[in-house]
C-alpha cells in the first residue's frame, strides 16, 4: 500500500519501506567494512556536515537502526541534528484509529491526536496540512491561529503555509512513518465528517433532511415531556411551484428551494430546527413556541426571501403549526395535525 511521504513537494506516493530497505548498504566497490569494522563510508558522509531538510532542520548523518533496538546511529541515514529523533514504533501511535472509532466528530478526533502525537513525541508546536479541492487544510495543535504576523516565522511554519500537505513539527524530529500515518487519518477523519452531514442533510438547500427531522422530532418531545419546554411544529409548502418548474426551468426552480434553506438557516435560532422533507416541502421545529402568530416574523422574512430569489412569479408558501403541548401531547397527532391546517391553509387560496 502506498504512502504519502509528508515531506514530499509533490505529492507522489512513496511505497512504505520495510526495515531491510531502511538498513544502510555501501555502494559497489567501496567494500562492506573497513579495517576498523566500520564502513569506510562514514569518516566521508561525517565529512560533508549537517544538512537541511525539508522542514529547514539541519541534519546529521546518522539514525536509529529500524530493525535492531540498540540505537546506533547508521551511516547513510539522517535524522534531527537535535539529538531528539524518535523511531517509527509500530505501536507508537496505535492507539489513533481506535480514537478515531470512539470520536464524535472528524474534527475533535483531529485536535485529539495532534494532543496525542506532541505528547508522544515531546513537542512545542505541531501542524497538518492535507490535500483539499483548493488548497491544503491546516489544523494546529491547541487550535492555535496560524499567521505569519510582522517578525520573521520560524522556518516549520513558513513550509506549513508553503501550501503542501504534510507534517510540521518544532521540533522536526516526527519520523516519516508516523508522520503518514497522522496525515491519512486526519484526511480519513475528514472525509467521515463530509459523509455524516450528506447522510443528514438535503444537498439542495443544506438544511436537514426528512431522516434527520424525524429523529429531531423525537428528541424535542422526550425534552418538552421532561422539561416543559413547549415547541411549534411549522409544516410549509409551496405555492404554484410547478408553475415556476414549467414556465421559468427547473434552474429557477432550484434557486427558490435554495432560498428557503438560505433563509431558514439565517431565520432560526440555535435549537430550532429546519428541514426539507422532500419536492417543495419543509419543516421547522421551533423552541419556545406555544402558538402560531409567534412565528409572524419568521414567516415574513421567508416570504421575502421567496420574492427576491424568483422576482418574476408570484410563488408563494402555506403554512400549517401545531405546536406542544397545547394542542396535543402526541407526536404522530403532531404531525398529523399540522398536515391538517397546511392542506386547509392551501385549500382557502385555491
Amino acid at each position: 500500500m502506498s504512502q504519502y511521504h509528508p515531506a514530499s513537494n509533490e505529492g507522489e506516493p512513496v511505497p512504505r519501506a520495510s526495515s531491510s530497505e531502511l538498513t544502510w548498504a555501501p555502494p559497489a566497490g567501496e567494500g562492506p567494512l573497513g579495517p576498523s569494522g566500520e564502513s569506510e563510508r562514514a569518516p566521508r558522509e561525517a565529512e560533508r556536515g549537517p544538512r537541511e531538510n525539508e522542514w529547514g532542520a539541519k541534519e546529521t548523518w546518522g539514525a536509529i537502526r529500524p530493525d535492531s533496538g540498540s540505537g546506533d546511529p547508521v551511516p547513510g541515514a539522517h535524522v534531527p541534528e537535535s539529538g531528539l529523533a524518535r523511531r517509527d514504533l509500530d505501536g507508537a501511535l496505535a492507539e489513533l484509529p481506535g480514537l478515531l472509532a470512539r470520536s464524535t466528530s472528524g474534527m475533535q478526533f483531529i485536535y485529539q491526536a495532534l494532543e496525542v502525537v506532541a505528547a508522544r513525541y515531546g513537542l512545542r508546536d505541531l501542524l497538518v496540512a492535507v490535500p483539499q479541492p483548493e488548497r491544503p487544510q491546516i489544523f494546529r495543535l491547541r487550535r492555535a491561529v496560524l499567521h505569519l504576523g510582522q517578525q520573521p516565522a520560524p522556518q516549520y511554519l513558513q513550509a506549513a503555509l508553503s501550501g503542501h500537505p504534510g507534517v510540521y513539527a518544532d521540533p522536526p524530529v516526527v519520523g516519516p512513518l508516523a508522520a503518514a500515518s497522522l496525515t491519512s487519518l486526519v484526511e480519513l477523519a475528514l472525509r467521515l465528517d463530509v459523509l455524516g452531514h450528506d447522510a443528514s442533510h438535503d444537498s439542495l438547500t443544506g438544511i436537514l433532511n426528512r431522516r434527520s427531522y424525524e429523529l429531531l422530532l423525537d428528541q424535542a418531545v422526550s425534552r418538552a415531556r421532561r422539561y416543559g419546554w413547549p415547541f411549534a411544529l411549522v409544516l410549509l409548502d409551496l405555492d404554484d411551484f410547478k408553475v415556476v418548474n414549467d414556465r421559468y426551468g427547473h434552474a429557477a426552480g432550484d434557486a427558490a428551494l435554495r432560498a428557503v434553506g438560505a433563509e431558514l438557516r439565517a431565520a432560526l435560532r440555535s435549537g430550532d430546527v429546519a428541514a426539507r422533507l422532500g419536492g417543495d416541502e419543509f419543516a421547522l421545529l421551533v423552541v419556545g413556541v406555544d402558538n402560531a402568530s409567534s412565528l409572524s416574523p419568521i414567516l415574513s422574512r421567508l416570504k421575502r426571501a421567496l420574492e427576491r430569489a424568483v422576482p418574476q412569479t408570484t410563488v408563494g408558501f402555506s403554512v400549517g403549526v401545531a405546536c406542544f403541548p397545547s394542542d396535543t401531547e402526541d407526536p404522530n397527532s403532531l404531525m398529523g395535525l399540522a398536515d391538517e391546517r397546511l392542506y386547509a391553509a392551501k385549500a382557502a387560496i385555491g
